[in-house]
């Protein structure tokens, strides 16, 4: 593609709401996906995958998906909400605006180009992963197909979080904690709290140990966080005790955090803070996405990006996560790449399209890199 197909592609895409409101949408934008590799002419296979009602491929050559892959590209067509303008993509300035250009439709649309340049060139298994559901926590997903037993040495997700004029590679992210914690007391006239056991009460009492370990940061920080999001306590009115509380959590952790590093400890941790506490709901429980430093693919992939940009980049952590979190959790190596822009979720969300073009021409020489490596013998082809 020139890089003018390509804006025209993407904004085919960007015009669709492809959100986990609108499944019609969801459905509409995963198909545009698999009509890029359907029109490319080669022998591959699309193997779909379906999980309360949210559709997923895994393309790859031939007719029988590996055991295990050498890179698999991973995307998501999916979006949140936007308002009626974001959905009419234009361009300004060098920009490419519109809901989803930057989290993450511009990436599929370049990785689906990639792919079918470079599936049946190399000799190692290359997979494109679509999934619809990473905005809504990827269980359907990325999640569903790990689950299926999809494994890779290494993959990139296309996820934003690159503003332009920095040089960065996310090679690791923090792990995902998202829980409700409960609290049962006893009910009683609120004239007499002596007669009862508030419930809301020891939600506090909770809340406040908690916070001895996590204190609230007041900025920026490269440690574990665990941020209450909600607590809802009920009762009949406002005369009434609470008999019952829940504190909804969300934990954001690092690799060697003692505190958070499975499902054990963090269960452990939860009830040496409160021994009457129960862990109602484990919504999410996800390994922090990781790549070591001295990966042979993560140098390459470093080095592709820098002879193209002609600037050093550098290896980051984000706080946020990826669906990449779901191969941390198989050991598989995985880092954020994805192309420079700014705003994802927000009103102004662009992309440069200057980046566009560029992130392909990477893409591709990395592939080319990894080429080589595995044909050492041989002369580079591209």
């Amino acid at each position: 593609m020139t890089n003018e197909q390509r804006i025209h592609t993407l904004e085919t895409l960007i015009a669709i709401e492809s959100t986990a409101q609108n499944p019609s949408g969801l459905r509409r934008a995963y198909e545009c996906i698999v009509e890029l590799l359907l029109k490319c002419g080669k022998e591959i296979t699309i193997e779909q995958f379906e999980s309360n009602g949210k559709p997923s491929f895994l393309a790859y050559k031939g007719s029988k998906r590996p055991k295990q892959f050498h890179i698999i590209f991973n995307g998501h067509v999916d979006v949140v909400p936007g308002k009626p303008d974001q959905y009419k993509p234009f361009v300004k300035d060098g920009r490419l605006y519109g809901r989803g250009a930057y989290d993450m439709k511009a990436a599929c649309v370049v990785m689906a180009e990639v792919f079918c340049e470079f599936v049946d060139q190399v000799p190692f298994a290359l997979g494109l992963q679509i999934v619809t559901d990473e905005e809504s926590a990827g269980k359907d997903g990325t999640l569903y197909q790990v689950r299926q037993g999809v494994r890779s040495d290494f993959v990139i997700c296309g996820e934003c979080g690159r503003i332009p004029g920095t040089y960065e590679i996310a090679n690791r992210s923090k792990g995902v904690i998202a829980a409700d914690i409960s609290f049962r007391g006893k009910s009683a006239h609120g004239a007499y709290p002596w007669k009862g056991d508030n419930a809301v009460m020891q939600a506090h009492d909770f809340i406040h140990a908690l916070q001895t370990y996590y204190p609230v940061p007041t900025e920026e920080t490269t440690d574990s966080t665990m941020t209450v999001t909600g607590i809802v306590g009920t009762s009949d009115a406002h005369t009434t005790i609470p008999d019952q509380a829940t504190v909804k959590l969300n934990g954001r952790f690092v690799p060697d955090d003692p505190r958070m590093c499975n499902v054990q400890k963090f269960t452990n941790f939860i009830r040496q803070l409160a021994p009457n506490a129960e862990i109602a709901a484990l919504h999410d429980f996800s390994a922090p996405l990781y790549a070591d430093p001295k990966n042979a693919q993560l140098l390459n992939l470093t080095a592709a990006a820098e002879q193209l940009e002609g600037k050093p980049f550098r290896l980051v952590q984000r706080h946020g996560s990826s669906d990449g979190r779901f191969y941390g959790d198989v050991g598989n190596a995985t880092c954020e790449f994805g192309i420079a822009g700014e705003y994802q979720h927000g009103d102004d969300e662009y992309i440069a399209l200057e980046s566009l073009e560029n992130y392909q021409k990477t893409l591709r020489a990395f592939l080319q890199r990894e080429n080589i490596q595995a044909n050492p013998e041989k002369v580079n082809p591209y």
